[in-house]
């Protein structure tokens, strides 16, 4: 029998296609659709999306070129780690997952420095694990990659720019839990991923699922803030 979260990743890719591409209307109607015991659970967390997620997807760093890859142990003033390998990198998957969204569009305007549009252009995937992974900042993305395509481990997803609200060439990644509709302060990330990373350039399956599932049960109501920001529209 698939497990739940399998489940809700086919029905994220029927959804989105049915409601015209909208990833807002098909996260929601798959928060909708959860069973009210288990929500029930834990109170406004079904704001973030299904609680019970499995370590079901192995896990690969986010970049073609792992061995020359460079990240720190720490980012501006919230958790997100700036990968530098070189203007051009390759870029992968570092799960199995469904296209959450696509921006192919840098919008990002200086004068106006909106939060919302700092990522440049970027890829957000919902791994199989039912975690967010962001990558921003590139400088093109794969033409022919659309919200609710699945992707494999390791699958070409485009090249590291400086899109965005960037100095240099360099790969935003981010880990958070997904959000039922529009926003930027969760996505940009809510747990540090360059331990994940390490681990994971190491050949070790170490799974973000904990921290992220610890994060939503300390923050419920986190989406409904961040869905609320006056500039989440435009994310």
């Amino acid at each position: 029998m698939l497990h739940l979260l399998t489940r809700m990743v086919v029905a994220l890719t029927s959804l989105i296609a049915a409601s015209g591409g909208s990833v807002d209307a098909a996260l929601s109607a798959i928060v909708d659709a959860a069973t009210a015991s288990t929500w029930a659970e834990r109170g406004d967390s079904r704001q973030i999306g299904e609680p019970d997620r499995p370590d079901t997807t192995p896990y690969g760093l986010p970049v073609d070129d792992g061995d020359r890859a460079g990240w720190s142990d720490t980012h501006a003033s919230y958790p997100a780690t700036d990968v530098f390998v070189g203007c051009g990198a390759e870029l992968v998957s570092p799960v199995w997952g469904t296209v959450l969204e696509v921006r192919r569009v840098d919008s990002y305007d200086p004068a106006i420095d909106n939060p919302a549009t700092r990522g440049g252009r970027s890829v957000a995937i919902l791994g199989y694990d039912g975690v967010r992974y962001y990558l921003a900042h590139l400088a093109e993305v794969a033409a022919d990659l659309v919200p609710g395509d699945e992707v494999a481990l390791g699958q070409w997803l485009g090249t590291m720019g400086d899109t965005g609200r960037a100095s240099a060439c360099h790969l935003h990644f981010s880990i958070s839990p997904p959000c039922p509709g529009k926003e930027w302060s969760i996505r940009r990330g809510v747990v540090w991923p360059y331990r994940y990373l390490a681990a994971w350039r190491r050949g070790e399956q170490h799974s973000p699922v904990d921290e992220v599932d610890a994060w939503i049960a300390a923050n419920p109501n986190a989406c409904a803030e961040a869905m609320a920001d006056p500039y989440a529209p435009d994310s």
